[in-house]
């Protein structure tokens, strides 16, 4: 596993900054991750996280249009972008390194002196409504909402990153005034710059340009429910679909939880890859799915297991049992050593293929200070993998998988479900 050379420090204010210099690469990316998302928002301010994120690119007071502020990273032949999460946002850059400071520049300004114009509000308060509607309308995205919807239930956890056309509709300048000035401080941020760049100047670079981010403490979401799943049976009927999609599965473990190595390999086993037991059997051996996977998820107070299908609405319900069915053998049978082996390497090889890429180095940095209790490169990573045995796999298949608490969503023309029903129950 390669090296991974981290400078970790918390400037006077508050604010962490890591440094990932990379000198065999020529680009650089430069990373700020904000502790808030989805999971902060009440009911009424759901999609506020995401549509905020949004505005910081709609005007500063340097750069007044949203124009001007694509044109200073087009300019340079940079990347740049955010996304929003349950527990995190993002704004980052990708340049070509000798554009290092340019491109830190433009990021800090529309964080740290945005306009938030209401005749920019107006007219993307109409780009996310149909954003929010073209996500519905793609069955593989809308199933992950009816997913969480059944874990978590009226839980922020449960309700969807780019809220409702309720919701959104509703949002006013003040609002992403109150939650920039709540959210958006020194202690609930990160910033990670990775790539080929000088070390000193970078960490003076870092100190100038977010002098002017207020102070302040971490703010915490509201915890996770204690009754997970919500509900075990969520269905969503569309007369018109052409494929049944579903998701089965399991309340998972937290972030910080040792288990999750286990659990990783377990998911790898089981639906990762086109030689894993759920796509040989669903797929494979009958034909019913072009896609099938498990994943496993995590937040820093809970998590999923979940396998993902897209299969024949005729075959739906075998689809369901076929899936079930695994899950029951590798809780009775252990899996092989060969198998364990290869889910390791699995593992291994998509750690080094995603950290050849400066954004995948910052955002591995940044994620792990800003919701993890201690910083493990990809080393310590390999070294917890390789110590999992056939038999902590075991049990972590006996403890997650518990038949009392496999969770279906569902998003199918079907009217009655009662044969999924039967599986489940």
């Amino acid at each position: 596993m390669q090296d991974f050379p981290l400078a970790r420090k918390t400037l006077p204010s508050g604010l962490r900054t890591l440094l990932l210099p990379r000198k065999d690469v020529q680009s650089v990316t430069f990373l700020v991750l904000i502790g808030v998302g989805s999971r902060y928002e009440t009911l009424k301010q759901n999609g506020l996280s995401h549509f905020l994120e949004h505005m910081f690119f709609k005007g500063t007071e340097t750069r007044p249009t949203a124009k001007q502020i694509a044109e200073a990273i087009d300019g340079v032949g940079g990347e740049f972008n955010a996304f929003t999460g349950e527990e995190y946002t993002g704004y980052y850059v990708k340049v070509a390194a000798e554009h290092l400071q340019h491109g830190a520049e433009v990021v800090s300004d529309i964080l740290l002196r945005p306009l938030f114009p209401q005749v920019e509000i107006e007219k993307e308060r109409g780009v996310i409504i149909e954003e929010i509607r073209m996500y519905t309308d793609m069955p593989m995205r809308h199933i992950h909402h009816l997913w969480n919807e059944a874990l978590y239930g009226d839980h922020p956890l449960g309700r969807r990153i780019d809220g409702d056309e309720a919701t959104v509709s509703k949002f006013m300048r003040k609002d992403f005034l109150g939650y920039t000035n709540k959210h958006y401080h020194t202690k609930n941020a990160v910033v990670a710059v990775a790539g080929n760049f000088e070390e000193k100047s970078t960490q003076a670079l870092l100190k100038d340009l977010f002098s002017p981010l207020s102070k302040g403490e971490e703010t915490t979401p509201k915890a996770a429910p204690r009754r997970v799943p919500h509900q075990r049976f969520v269905h969503e009927h569309r007369k018109h679909l052409d494929q049944s999609h579903l998701m089965v599965g399991v309340p998972g473990y937290a972030r910080d939880d040792d288990r999750n190595y286990a659990a990783s390999l377990l998911s790898a086993i089981l639906g990762n890859g086109m030689s894993s037991r759920l796509f040989s059997v669903v797929r494979e051996q009958h034909g019913l799915a072009y896609m099938v996977r498990t994943m496993a998820d995590h937040y820093t107070d809970t998590g999923s297991f979940v396998t993902q299908a897209g299969v024949r609405t005729d075959k739906a319900a075998q689809a369901l049992e076929l899936i079930l069915a695994e899950y029951d053998r590798i809780q009775s049978e252990p899996v092989t050593e060969e198998e364990l082996h290869k889910a390791k390497q699995m593992a291994r090889g998509g750690m080094v293929l995603s950290l050849e890429e400066t954004n995948s180095i910052a955002m591995f940095a940044a994620e792990q200070e800003l919701l993890e209790t201690k910083m493990k490169t990809p080393a310590d990573l390999w070294k917890k993998l390789e110590r999992v045995t056939v038999q902590d796999v075991q049990e972590v298949a006996v403890d997650l998988l518990d038949p009392e608490r496999r969770t279906v969503a569902l998003l199918s023309p079907h009217k009655s479900t009662k044969s999924f029903e039967k599986l489940l129950y």
